[in-house]
């Protein structure tokens, strides 16, 4: 049994248009939602080993105050990973395959649609929209990662920020 964990950015600020997208920062509402996941995710006892964060700057943003919000990720394992950075589930799910077989649990902060296919196409049911800032596990029914494949993974829980708002 593998264990993905999901962590789309916080919302981003589109203030300005000149700003690429990989350079675009989290806006007022997307710190104060890392703020309302991370305690969840502390309150919960969750604790990541293995933490993958697309580079894109709204990502690191979100990684980095997850970072300071609590202590969740503090033994974590932290690697900034360009393959992340993409939009086509079918890329994540190739990248997720080549992931040692040691990693029991994995934490992938990215960005949509690419999380929401790729949870849709793992999980046995529906999810439908993954907003920003929204964390999700995933058991999913496989001893390799390379076994990866549709409706695998069985919905441990999902944690929205509108929740706590």
């Amino acid at each position: 049994m593998k264990t993905l964990y999901l962590l789309r950015h916080a919302k981003s600020d589109w203030d300005d248009d000149e700003i690429s997208d990989a350079d675009r920062p989290i806006s007022k509402r997307g710190k104060k939602d890392c703020q309302l996941i991370a305690n969840e995710l502390q309150r919960s006892e969750h604790h990541f080993s293995h933490v993958y964060c697309s580079p894109a700057r709204r990502a690191q943003d979100t990684l980095k105050r997850f970072q300071a919000c609590a202590n969740v990720f503090d033994s974590a394992e932290i690697v900034h990973e360009s393959a992340i950075y993409t939009f086509e589930a079918e890329e994540l799910q190739s990248w997720l395959k080549e992931l040692p077989q040691s990693i029991e649990r994995a934490l992938l902060i990215g960005h949509n649609p690419a999380l929401a296919d790729l949870a849709n196409y793992l999980y046995d049911g529906k999810i439908g929209h993954i907003g920003t800032c929204t964390f999700i596990e995933l058991e999913i029914n496989i001893e390799y990662w390379d076994q990866l494949r549709a409706d695998s993974a069985k919905l441990s829980g999902i944690i929205r920020p509108k929740q706590f708002r």
